[in-house]
């Protein structure tokens, strides 16, 4: 749903590409991840590209912090987990 909202393929999303727009989908998809399927962050980090556990949970912990002030994060995450099983 992620790649889908920001027309990024899933692999770059999986993948190492540093950008503000890849950064900002995978840590927000790193987020649903984890919130719907309970994945470890260790098995998030691998699903991403083999990204350390420590870059997981900066990345989940920078969601819960524009959820709270990013009215726009807000949305997108209530409407990305509505469209995931």
């Amino acid at each position: 749903q992620v790649s889908r909202f920001y027309s990024i393929d899933e692999s770059v999303l999986r993948g190492t590409l540093k950008n503000k727009g890849t950064a900002e989908a995978r840590q927000i998809a790193m987020y649903v991840c984890r919130k719907k399927l309970g994945l470890s962050y260790p098995e998030l980090g691998r699903a991403f590209g083999g990204r350390d556990h420590s870059t997981v949970i900066h990345s989940i912990k920078k969601i819960n912090k524009l959820l709270v002030s990013d009215k726009r994060v807000q949305a997108l995450v209530t409407e990305l987990e509505l469209k995931t099983p």
